[in-house]
């Protein structure tokens, strides 16, 4: 009897694996794309009512998670300046 071996891409294990970071993956590349409109947005409504965006906050604002740049944008119509807003140039 001939002993075949089924390639390893074809097995049901294999398959769901790849599956599985293949959904895990789209997730993370929709996060980052989230966060980074969300920043491009915050970036361009801070430099609407303060002018140019210093650019220690740019780097904060590019580094901050979803829900950071979910409050930023909630507070921009009560901030007095970027600093009120986001906080203090740091070093």
């Amino acid at each position: 009897m001939l002993n075949l071996l089924t390639p390893i891409q074809e097995t049901r294990a294999y398959q769901s694996i790849f599956a599985e970071g293949k959904v895990e993956g789209e997730a993370e590349g929709e996060a980052k794309g989230k966060a980074k409109g969300k920043a491009s947005t915050l970036k361009r409504q801070l430099t609407r009512r303060f002018g140019p965006v210093p650019t220690w906050a740019e780097q904060r604002i590019d580094a901050a998670t979803v829900a950071q740049l979910d409050s930023w944008l909630d507070g921009i119509f009560d901030a007095a300046n970027v600093e009120d807003l986001i906080g203090p140039e740091s070093g």
